[in-house]
């Protein structure tokens, strides 16, 4: 890995491969990356934590955010909040100078972009409901809709907002609530989306277009 990045001196070439190289080789036997992949993202990675000091070794969750929004597109503010949160989450990372409420992992950032790319159905219909259930439920309540829905409809006239969103909500229960308990079940989703997956994320964009997706692959040079 010597002189991976030629904005980047020797010495901190050297300091990137002593501070990544280990979690880069153990990273690559179970990501869908390949090594030069791998090196790639953790340079991008890298760089972002440069601007927190010379000697800074995670992104922030600040960072991961503004990632998310200008990179990724996702500007629904709960939405871009509910999926920091999600992948910032990361019990393996032991290094004293982690904090897991201020600071996003390599392995974390790197799960991100393997959600993103991956073109698994069932990977990201789990992802998109473990977005909207973010107590891990494993169902939606009616306030769960409710919530989303809410952002769907805006204007001034109020009763004509509150009928659009109550016609909505009704809309989407018949459609997601099958046995009509007034709950939807991930098991529930599943089976509609796998018939229908342009329904996928029906309570907010979790994903890029893949347009959007294309445009950072050339970026962080995953060609896979």
């Amino acid at each position: 890995m010597k002189d991976l990045d030629l904005t980047l001196d020797y010495m901190e070439n050297a300091r990137f491969n002593y501070t990544y190289g280990p979690l880069i080789t153990h990273m690559e036997m179970e990501s869908p990356f390949t090594r030069a992949e791998l090196l790639c993202l953790s340079m991008v990675y890298h760089k972002f934590t440069l601007k927190n000091g010379p000697r800074a070794r995670f992104l922030t969750l600040m960072q991961l955010s503004n990632i998310l929004e200008l990179m990724f597109t996702v500007t629904d503010r709960e939405i871009n909040r509910r999926i920091v949160a999600r992948i910032s989450y990361d019990p393996d990372c032991t290094d004293p100078k982690y904090a897991s409420d201020r600071h996003c992992s390599l392995a974390s950032f790197i799960r991100l972009f393997s959600i993103y790319f991956s073109t698994d159905l069932e990977q990201r219909m789990q992802f998109v409901f473990s977005i909207y259930d973010e107590n891990d439920r494993g169902f939606l309540g009616r306030e769960d809709v409710v919530y989303f829905v809410e952002k769907f409809f805006t204007g001034d006239d109020e009763d004509e907002i509150f009928e659009l969103r109550a016609d909505m909500i009704e809309v989407l229960f018949a459609k997601f609530d099958v046995d009509k308990d007034m709950i939807i079940t991930f098991e529930e989703y599943c089976d509609v989306v796998r018939l229908q997956p342009g329904l996928m994320e029906f309570l907010g964009k979790v994903y890029p277009t893949q347009d959007q997706l294309d445009s950072v692959r050339l970026c962080v040079n995953v060609l896979s």
